[in-house]
């Protein structure tokens, strides 16, 4: 047997080479890459930003600052038919609006209502989150509490209709498609989910699967797209004047006294590169 020495000294070129990688890392770095965003992922910032019921300010002068033209007439007359009320802001935001969300920051007073926001199954708290979802996938803005039972007047073709729902509420699914000179077309559609959970057959590519779920309203004409740029702003809220309308249910809420909603969908952020660079750009480039 060779000597102890000469033993150690047959294993440390062995043990220099396990532990050499290590010896170039920083002190307190990793060495594990970051991770990064799929390049057809986007982020969303949200806000639900709460005024007084009826505030002739926020119902008045600062929906003049904002562009309620950029959508189709016809969508805007449908949706303000059913008491929403949506508009977008392509440039500074407006001092007003900049305010109420300078002070929706602030801790919410006790018994305040708890708004929840998912992308891809995943739940974040209320007022100002950022939403990361993929090209195509659905996420869901949960828009109201849930109402025990709650009665709905609906505008549809020009004639006007009631139902009543229990334990409803107010749901917007989003669904995010860059597109290649780095804008994001974000579509944002109307539901209501009611009664109780229960099993349902939901299936894509001749895939079916059972998945727990409540039954929902879809109001798939009440549909908004809107082209995002980075930093512009969909704003969305309720006619004050329409009581008991599909939008006064998503955006109000009684904390003791009645409060109307603005919910404000801003493009925070995309991975825009090569992917989605015009080809005819790509030539420019090289």
């Amino acid at each position: 047997m060779p000597p102890l020495p000469s033993r150690i000294l047959g294993v440390l070129p062995l043990v220099l080479a396990l532990t050499g990688c290590a010896s170039h890392v920083p002190e307190g770095k990793s060495p594990l890459r970051p991770a990064q965003m799929s390049d057809d992922s986007v982020v969303l910032e949200m806000f639900f930003v709460r005024f007084p019921f009826g505030d002739p300010g926020v119902n008045g002068a600062l929906w003049q600052e904002i562009d309620e033209q950029h959508f189709p007439a016809e969508l805007r007359g449908r949706l303000w038919r059913n008491g929403f009320r949506i508009g977008l802001i392509d440039g500074q935001i407006p001092t007003a609006l900049s305010q109420l969300m300078q002070l929706e920051d602030k801790p919410p007073p006790t018994g305040a209502t708890q708004q929840t926001l998912i992308a891809d199954g995943q739940s974040e708290p209320p007022l100002r989150r950022h939403l990361q979802i993929r090209a195509g996938c659905r996420g869901e803005i949960v828009a109201s509490d849930e109402y025990g039972q709650l009665p709905v007047l609906l505008c549809e073709e020009g004639q006007v209709s009631g139902q009543t729902y229990c334990k409803a509420q107010g749901v917007l699914t989003v669904k995010t498609f860059p597109q290649h000179d780095g804008r994001v077309r974000v579509e944002l559609v109307p539901e209501l989910h009611h009664d109780e959970w229960r099993q349902r057959w939901v299936g894509q590519q001749g895939m079916f699967r059972l998945e727990p779920g409540r039954p929902r309203r879809v109001f798939e004409e009440m549909r908004i797209s809107a082209m995002l740029a980075p930093g512009n702003m969909l704003i969305l809220s309720s006619l004050p004047n329409l009581p008991g309308s599909l939008g006064h249910h998503f955006f109000t809420d009684d904390t003791g006294h009645l409060e109307q909603k603005l919910l404000l969908v801003r493009l925070a952020q995309t991975q825009h590169d090569g992917l989605f660079t015009p080809p005819e750009v790509l030539d420019l480039e090289q």
